[in-house]
């Protein structure tokens, strides 16, 4: 789960925003995130890659223990400066090992072909300050979404 409250002003006054543009009242978000961690660049690429449609998919480790989103929640996506850019809404979740992750979810993660995905979060998630060892073994969730806010440019 993020350490960022959907109740945090900025998030409110982001959610109010793209409720406006689209003329629809959306619910609060049940997760506040930014792809890529602590890296800003990485954050903000990976978050241009998601507005342009580009990336529809993002890979959970370790797996949350209760779920505190579900199919059809919205979530905030954070920029590299911690900053609410987007809503996408989930579509759809699988939880699988990570030697299971299947090929065209790894390409919708638009991080490069299936080896590099694997080498990426391999490297991503063996850095993790928790303790836990990654590896193929692990549990992930693969999560497959659509950003709804703000729309890409046509």
């Amino acid at each position: 789960m993020s350490t960022v409250s959907p109740n945090r002003p900025d998030v409110v006054a982001f959610m109010t925003k793209a409720s406006n543009a689209m003329g629809v009242a959306l619910p609060a978000p049940k997760d506040v995130f930014g792809f890529g961690g602590s890296d800003s660049r990485l954050t903000d690429e990976l978050l241009e890659k998601a507005i342009r449609g580009e990336k529809t998919a993002t890979t959970s480790w370790p797996i949350p223990d209760p779920m505190h989103w579900g199919v059809g929640d919205l979530s905030v996506i954070l920029n590299g400066s911690g900053e609410p850019a987007a809503v996408m809404r989930t579509l759809s979740f699988v939880k699988c090992k990570f030697k299971d992750v299947a090929e065209d979810f790894a390409l919708a993660e638009a991080e490069g072909d299936y080896e590099a995905y694997r080498q990426g979060h391999i490297a991503f998630y063996g850095r993790q300050k928790d303790g836990r060892l990654f590896n193929d073994e692990s549990w992930v969730l693969c999560e497959y979404f659509e950003v709804i806010y703000p729309r890409p440019a046509r």
